[in-house]
Parts: C-alpha cells; structure tokens; sequence
C-alpha cells in the first residue's frame, strides 16, 4: 500500500500538520486505505515545536525518500519575504536536495510557503502551479520557469501539487487521497471534515497591495486610493505628483507589477467588494460609487478579478458570515 511522507520543520502551520494527521487517519478507516502509512520526518527528527502549545513527534529525514507514493510539504511561517528567502538558503537545501533526488512517480504535494521549497527543487518548472496569493509576485519572479497562476486554490499538474493559503491545505490533502485511493474515498473523507470541495479558488480572498518601498510608487498608490471614485487621468496622477507620466509608469510597473491604471482598477473592484459585503446597494449604484460608468464592463473586471460576479459574491460573503 502507498506510504506518504510528511515533512514537518520548526515553524510549519500547525494547521496543515494536523489536518494532514487527521485526514489520513480517516482515510486509514476505508478498506481502501487501511494498510496505508504516514511516516512524519524532520531534518533533526525527535519533537518538532510548531508553536508555544503544539509540539508533533518526527523521525529522522532518510537520505532518500524513493519508497514513498507521496510526499508533502506543509506550510511554514516567514516574518516577511527576505526571510522567508533567507529560510530557503540557509535551512530547507537538505529537503530540496531530497525532493529532486524523488523518481519521478512520486507525487509531491505543497501548500503556501511550501510551495518555494517545491520552487526551488526544480520539479515546478515547466508545469502550472499555485501558490499563496500575496507572494504571487515574489514566486514569478523567483521561478519564471513556472506557469504561476495564483486563483486557484490548488493545482495539478499530474508530478506535483500546489495549494494556496493556509485553509487550501485541507484541499490538498483531498487531492492527495484523491489521486491515490479514488474519488469515493475523497468524498467520504471531505463528508466527515467538512471540507467544502466547491472551494476552488482564492481570488475572492485576494485584497490589493497598499504598501510599496519606492517612495514615489506609494504617493502614487495612496493618491490613486484616494481619488479612485473620480474619473482620472494618466496626466492628472503625474501632475500631483510633480513628474512626468513616462518616469512614474517605469518605477510603478516595476514595483506593483502594472501600471497605475491597471492598479486603479484592482482598487475600484477592492471597493466593490467592501459595498457589496456592507451594503445592500444595487450594482448600478455600486458601479458609480467607485468611478465606473459602464457597468456591463464593470461587471466583466470584476468576474476576471474576484473569479465570481457581483450577485455571486456578496451571497458567497453572507453564507460566509
């Protein structure tokens, strides 16, 4: 029967770790996986502190992992993206050496910060993959060989599986059984977590970037915010501030990842979803709030952004509440 292996460090969420736990020992209750066997590994094995008050026994990491079916990266938790970059080079090489050594049958499985150890192997390159929705940017431009689409709250991609933040772990852990022991068994499984299978994507969660290091790009940002409800010009944001439009495009592209009218839409669909989950304003009445004047087209932005229409996520944001 297929053993999965789990790989638990200092600092792992201790959600995705007992959800893992949880949900293969449920599996392990179906004739269908009953003989299969999770072995939890650490780089120093023994107890591993995941936070002040949950502590999960390890045994030390093998120098291989080729009799394994499958095996998974949980998430972790970085103060901020240079460390979580500092964390890469200084403590996850022995894991990464180990995941590229995988045969190639293997399947490998990885949530939210997991998924740059699982960049860094090189098993993502050339394929689709997700990851935790405000480090999008960071993975792009760390991985460019990977096909980076940040909605989804998991993908597939037939060797390697990606989830986004946090709760996508329990999606994941789905996927794995899925693909290991059947759709039944998934079901039965998500039936007796509670796991919403319909959950497919991240991009309702996703909410725009306000902070930025470029002194000029968060002038630009804050002033965009603040006149977002007004009609608005390329010209008007350069005169307010005093530079020309050319200069303030450069520096905003590089350090938001668009241009500034790109970013004022993001913001105009960030405020519609604020009205629409406070309010029981009519989308009419929404779309001219914001600045817009087109509402069909305002409704397309919208779906493209969020991944739901307006009606679709206000009644998403009240079952939720």
């Amino acid at each position: 029967m297929p053993r999965l292996a789990l790989i638990v460090e200092p600092g792992a969420t201790p959600s995705s770790v007992t959800l893992t736990l949880d949900m293969v020992g449920i599996a392990q209750r179906y004739p269908e996986a009953a003989a299969c066997r999770l072995d939890v590994f650490s780089q120093h094995g023994g107890p591993v502190s995941l936070s002040s008050r949950v502590t999960v026994e390890t045994e030390l990491l093998p120098e291989r992992l080729d009799g394994y079916a499958a095996v998974i990266v949980p998430g972790f938790f970085a103060e901020d993206l240079p460390a979580l970059v500092e964390s890469l080079a200084t403590h996850w090489p022995p894991v990464i050496a180990r995941l590229r050594a995988l045969p190639a049958e293997t399947l490998v499985a990885a949530s939210c910060y997991g998924t740059f150890v699982l960049g860094e192997s090189g098993l993502l390159d050339g394929g689709d993959a997700t990851t935790t929705w405000w480090l999008a940017d960071a993975f792009r431009q760390r991985y460019p060989a990977v096909r980076l689409d940040a909605g989804p709250a998991v993908v597939d991609n037939g060797r390697c599986l990606t989830a986004g933040a946090m709760t996508a772990h329990a999606n994941l852990c789905l996927q794995v059984l899925r693909r290991l022991f059947g759709a039944a068994l998934a079901r039965a499984v998500a039936g007796i977590m509670l796991i919403d299978g319909l959950r497919v994507s991240q991009r309702p969660f996703m909410s725009v970037r306000r902070q930025f290091d470029d002194r000029l790009v968060q002038q630009a940002a804050d002033w965009l915010a603040r006149h977002a409800a007004t009609a608005l010009t390329t010209s008007a944001l350069a005169e307010a501030l005093h530079v020309s439009y050319r200069t303030l495009h450069r520096r905003f592209r590089a350090a938001v990842g668009m241009p500034p009218l790109a970013y004022l839409q993001e913001l105009r669909v960030e405020q519609a979803k604020a009205l629409l989950e406070a309010t029981s304003k009519g989308f009419d009445e929404i779309v001219a709030a914001v600045g817009y004047s087109d509402a069909p087209a305002f409704r397309r932005l919208f779906q493209r952004q969020v991944g739901l229409s307006p009606a679709q996520y206000r009644a998403w944001w009240r079952r939720a509440e």
